[in-house]
């Protein structure tokens, strides 16, 4: 009991935390949520008074001499990559030969001779080297901005210099390999800093890990490696996710996460006494969160839609393993998957572009230099579909593909083809978006999909934004209409209330007040609920209805109603606001363009986007005032962010107007 209350009292008395986010954070939980809470608080606790005898249990002798999963198809199949896929692997891999570090916003980043993995390469906070469960990961003066650390201590890199040594033969870069594993060990003391802080990071650096040994398990150097120098820190690893995984509120990716790299290190390295236990819970686990955290019509439920590709890619992972050593996943797992990359392949346009709704902070499974673009199209080739852009005729396999299927052949894994929706209205009703398509697939492809979904998973709604019936536009397979992205998490809080408000989306908003309320990072105490009313498709046009009741809330309620029109054949998409209220009110009117876009001026109220010699027009209500905005910071508008960490100036169009009473306002968009 003193143990616990010890932990008590270091986790809440003598952390900074804010009181408000406490108590809006403690209303979203019920009694079997606290109760598990306070159960954590005393496994910490006891796992800190008991650290050496949990190290004493990871270091008995393993139970099997070899791992489950034998590394030679994944290495064969690695010869066969064409050059063109080599060539930006070898260039990352000999940047990380010296040290200098690539991912997220960052560019060959020197991060000297002997890597500190708590260091924060952007801010130069260093985290502190106490125990885990008492750092707040939150505080800036603490972590920094803790998302960098993370990423670097995902340890991606090995993968890469993995690659780099099958293709080269060169024994220098397996040297590398077992420097940093050496190095990490050295300076990541069991659960004592940031890096032991989450769970979801212990899960990357063991699938990680695992790709390392799938690639190189049958050279000396690295078997020996793993087998006399990693043992302990792969059992403490698994003994983490096992003993703290994410539940109840905070039961999202990070759960389906946590559960793949269970999964995958306890296939591959079975050498424990609760290895075959971990690998069950795991797969258990999986197959729950499949069903609970994925629409029956294969929308995430967190309505992010890059979170979408990550848990699609976690999901893969597992599936896949467990079918290459006859523990196949069940159909019902397989058949959601299949509708979550068919999800994927309805929303995109026919060069891979896909709207980045909701958070997203650039997570990968497996991480290789390649645009968000190409990872889509690879699951929904992957699917079977043929959305994706044209093949090159050459018969290679694709990279990051032949990792996630752990070198297995795509037509051997239980993954049914997609048939991919060619209809010009394309019903995601459960996961909430509509497609509204013309012309698919030709040079004149109109995509438009629309956000009419719940926001995202309750009771947290973590990864959501105030986006309700905003769109996303793509004409000739170009992006003119965009959802700007996230940008930031933790130390920019303007940047991350920016990027996720309602202003920051192709929507209305109301007297400046926001949609949606968050109270945290990751929190938001008052949502917006859409209800579609229409969706049809006539012979001149596909159209949606749809209204949201996020500004009844007002001492004046104000109910949204929002139709969009796209033209079959005239080449036109008409948007119509309804604004029902009594009293007066300020109405703006957004509309946010791809960086790649130029937008001017023709006549007070119309304004040509041309991109990269595509052009549409775009004619807002004459009874509004717009004003175009480009990289502002006062106030902030006019930015968007493809890449977590890294925002881009670019065009947004806001029309300002007041009404007295109910109200319609109409734009339209359409081609010269």
């Amino acid at each position: 009991m003193l143990t616990i209350l010890l932990a008590l009292y270091d986790l809440f008395l003598r952390r900074e935390i804010r009181v408000k986010w406490l108590i809006n954070r403690l209303l979203t939980m019920g009694p079997a949520e606290m109760a598990s809470r306070l159960g954590d608080l005393g496994r910490h606790g006891l796992l800190r008074a008991s650290l050496p005898h949990v190290q004493r249990r990871a270091k008995r002798p393993p139970l099997q001499a070899v791992a489950a999963v034998e590394p030679r198809e994944l290495d064969a199949l690695m010869q066969r990559i064409c050059p063109e896929q080599r060539a930006p692997i070898m260039a990352l891999a000999d940047q990380w030969m010296t040290h200098h570090a690539s991912f997220l916003g960052f560019e060959a980043v020197p991060l000297g001779d002997c890597i500190n993995w708590h260091r924060d390469v952007a801010t130069g906070v260093v985290g502190p080297l106490t125990y885990s469960g008492n750092l707040n990961y939150r505080d800036a003066a603490v972590a920094g901005d803790v998302k960098n650390i993370w990423e670097l201590n995902r340890l991606h890199q090995l993968v890469i210099l993995a690659l780099a040594a099958v293709w080269s033969g060169e024994e220098r870069y397996e040297q590398e390999i077992v420097a940093q594993l050496r190095s990490w060990r050295a300076h990541n003391p069991f659960m004592h800093g940031l890096n032991w802080k989450s769970p979801l990071e212990a899960a990357m650096r063991l699938i990680s890990w695992a790709l390392v040994v799938a690639l190189l398990g049958r050279q000396d150097r690295i078997r020996t490696c793993f087998r006399e120098e990693m043992r302990t820190t792969l059992y403490e690893h698994q003994y983490v996710l096992r003993a703290f995984f994410s539940k109840h509120s905070s039961a999202n990716n990070h759960l389906i996460g946590e559960m793949a790299g269970l999964y995958v290190a306890a296939v591959c390295w079975p050498w424990y006494r609760e290895s075959e236990a971990w690998r069950s819970f795991a797969r258990q686990s999986l197959i729950r969160e499949m069903a609970r955290q994925v629409e029956p019509d294969g929308a995430g439920k967190e309505r992010a839609t890059e979170y979408q590709l990550f848990i699609i890619e976690f999901f893969l992972l597992a599936g896949t393993l467990g079918h290459a050593i006859g523990e196949p996943f069940p159909p019902e797992y397989w058949e959601r998957l299949r509708r979550m990359v068919a999800a994927l392949a309805a929303m995109t346009d026919r060069v891979g572009h896909l709207p980045l709704f909701g958070d997203g902070d650039g997570g990968q499974v497996v991480w290789l230099p390649e645009a968000l673009e190409a990872r889509t199209e690879t699951l929904v080739r992957l699917g079977g579909g043929t959305a994706a852009r044209p093949s090159s005729g050459v018969e290679t396999p694709d990279l990051h593909a032949a990792l996630w299927l752990w070198g297995q052949a795509p037509e051997d894994i239980p993954l049914a083809p997609i048939k991919l929706s060619r209809q010009r209205l394309h019903a995601l009703s459960q996961g909430g978006y509509y497609v509204l398509s013309a012309e698919r697939d030709s040079e004149d492809e109109w995509v438009v999909v629309v956000d009419a979904a719940p926001h995202g998973l309750a009771p947290l709604y973590a990864h959501a934004h105030a986006d309700a019936l905003s769109f996303w536009l793509s004409y000739g397979g170009r992006e003119f209409v965009v959802d700007p992205g996230t940008y930031c998490y933790y130390g920019r809080d303007a940047w991350r209330s920016y990027f996720r408000s309602t202003a920051a989306h192709n929507t209305v908003r109301i007297d400046g007040a926001e949609q949606s309320v968050a109270n945290g990072r990751f929190l938001w105490s008052q949502v917006a609920h859409c209800q579609v009313e229409r969706a049809q498709e006539t012979e001149a046009s596909v159209e949606l209805e749809a209204w949201h009741d996020g500004y009844q809330r007002l001492s004046d309620p104000v109910t949204h109603r929002r139709r969009l029109c796209l033209s079959k054949t005239a080449g036109a998409l008409v948007i119509t606001d309804q604004l029902e209220c009594q009293d007066q009110h300020q109405v703006e009117l957004f509309f946010h363009f791809s960086e790649r876009c130029q937008v001017a001026p023709i006549e007070p109220a119309l304004f040509e986007i041309d991109n990269g010699g595509r052009r549409l027009r775009l004619q807002v209500d004459a009874r509004l005032t717009p004003e175009l905005y480009h990289g502002s910071e006062q106030p902030i508008a006019g930015w968007v962010s493809r890449h977590f960490g890294v925002k881009t100036p670019a065009f947004t169009l806001v029309a300002r107007g007041d009404i007295m009473g109910s109200a319609q306002f109409c734009s339209w968009i359409s081609a010269p």
